[in-house]
């Protein structure tokens, strides 16, 4: 296993040993003090950190040998000994950023190549009198887009020449702003595992102990909690579930955010016909009613502007009522795609039980013969058990006269050819945008959706849900995202 690992070197990376303890270089004079260590490089060398940390910081470099330690490093490399390193440094100039560590990329070199390191990339994302940031321009504000460019190349420049199988992030120096980002960068560009570490200093145990590095754990700030659900609201308005899930995802695992988080998972395995979680308990999302959850798919669609998913959606709204209904006149057979009634269909429904008559009737291509959409199969355990024809025709008859729902008997005629051959485009061939402009055009003109683009609406559906007992079925969709919205703004960090 190749390891890669990433540093960022900051002010307190390296440190000098006296009399047995650890000190820290003077912050204000961190460039100066770095500056003496680089031209003594011939009177320095690196020993194990101490455990115990003295006050104050050094004022003045001792005249004799420098013993200079890196803790924080050394504490890494008691979890992981990497093939490859990458470090980014700061290399400014000591008059204009007398508190830069200037030459802690060096050191923390020379140890991670004693303790086995094959490797080391050293990359300066500062140098000379730059800044960090530019406060005169919004975009260069918090850091400057020319740095943030040098950590990016750097990442992946390093990422590419190494090839790494693992990569372990110890972005725990300077400025807290790069740090942040270079952990992100890397987790962007990284095909592979990326490990975040985190330095706990010892010193400042009773009694004191070597600095521990230890996996990060990632706590939510308050304000990715906040973003996130104003973010994933936004989405869900448009009928973006499964984008409001992307949003909500990394936010999962936590403890805390989860009580909300399961909300919009529980709407992205609706979205997505997934099974749902068996803690939901927004009913809307889990009725008895398939063509609720039909209707929902289509107004979702609609609101996201997927047509195609619409389109599609519309049709099987029709099928779905219609088997809502049928559902409850019929038994499925448990092995078979075959169905006894309840209670039974009139005669000019039902096709010839005869087998005779019935082979002759399935050559015979006349409209009469195809509107007649119940076929018997056989007896069995005491019941005559059908098959049923649910084609569009046979459909619509089985509404009317079976049935007997104006609703679904005009909602099925509304369905006609030309409807019913753009559900065929969108699964078949490709959505093309003049297709699903006439698309819209078509559903409009038949008011099986809105002239905006909406569906429960329309009165035509209305009716359809209504047969079947829904209740204010026009407010199903505002009602879903109403109690979504209530949930999310009642969460409690």
């Amino acid at each position: 296993m190749t390891t890669l690992l990433v540093l960022t070197a900051g002010q307190t990376d390296v440190q000098i040993v006296v009399d047995g303890a650890r000190r820290e270089l003077r912050r204000d004079r961190c460039a100066a003090w770095h500056d003496e260590i680089e031209r003594r490089a011939s009177s320095w060398r690196i020993v194990d950190a101490p455990d115990r940390k003295t006050e104050p910081p050094i004022e003045a470099l001792p005249e004799r040998e420098l013993l200079l330690c890196t803790p924080k490093l050394d504490a890494v490399l008691r979890e992981v000994v990497p093939a490859s390193a990458l470090l980014l440094e700061t290399r400014r100039d000591a008059r204009s950023a007398p508190g830069d560590p200037r030459f802690a990329g060096a050191v923390l070199e020379a140890r991670l190549k004693a303790r086995g390191a094959e490797t080391v990339h050293r990359r300066a994302y500062l140098q000379g009198t730059e800044r960090l940031e530019d406060r005169d321009k919004a975009r260069d504000a918090v850091i400057r887009r020319e740095v943030v460019h040098r950590l990016e190349q750097a990442v992946r420049d390093t990422i590419e020449a190494v090839r790494p199988s693992r990569i372990v992030v110890a972005a725990t120096g300077g400025f807290p702003v790069v740090t942040n980002l270079v952990e992100e960068i890397v987790r962007l560009h990284a095909s592979v595992p990326v490990h975040a570490l985190q330095v706990a200093d010892g010193a400042r145990a009773s009694p004191p102990t070597a600095d521990r590095a230890v996996a990060r754990t990632s706590v939510p700030e308050p304000l990715v909690s906040f973003q996130s659900r104003r973010r994933v609201l936004e989405l869900i308005a448009r009928g973006n579930l499964l984008g409001a899930w992307a949003i909500a995802e990394p936010l999962h695992g936590d403890e805390t955010e989860h009580a909300w988080t399961r909300v919009i998972e529980w709407l992205a395995c609706f979205a997505s016909s997934l099974p749902i979680p068996e803690s939901c308990d927004i009913p809307v999302l889990t009725p008895r009613r398939m063509a609720v959850r039909a209707a929902l798919r289509v107004e979702l669609g609609l609101r996201a502007g997927d047509i195609p998913r619409a389109v599609h959606g519309t049709v099987a709204f029709f099928e779905a009522a219609f088997w809502d209904h049928l559902g409850e006149k019929t038994s499925r057979h448990p092995s078979k795609r075959q169905f006894k009634f309840h209670v039974p269909p009139a005669e000019d429904l039902v096709r010839e039980r005869d087998p005779a008559r019935l082979a002759a009737l399935s050559k015979n291509k006349h409209r009469e013969d195809r509107a007649r959409p119940f076929i018997f199969k056989e007896t069995a355990d005491g019941s005559d058990w059908y098959w049923i024809d649910d084609s569009e025709i046979c459909a619509i008859q089985i509404a009317k006269h079976y049935l007997k729902l104006e609703s679904q008997t005009k909602f099925g005629q509304a369905l006609d050819h030309e409807i019913r051959e753009l559900r065929n485009d969108v699964a078949h061939n490709e959505p093309t945008p003049a297709l699903m402009e006439d698309a819209r055009r078509q559903m409009a003109a038949k008011k099986l959706w809105s002239s905006d683009d909406r569906f429960l609406t329309q009165e035509i559906v209305q009716r359809v849900l209504g047969d079947l007992d829904v209740i204010e079925p026009e407010s199903l969709c505002d009602n879903l995202i109403a109690e979504v919205r209530a949930r999310l703004l009642k969460h409690q960090l």
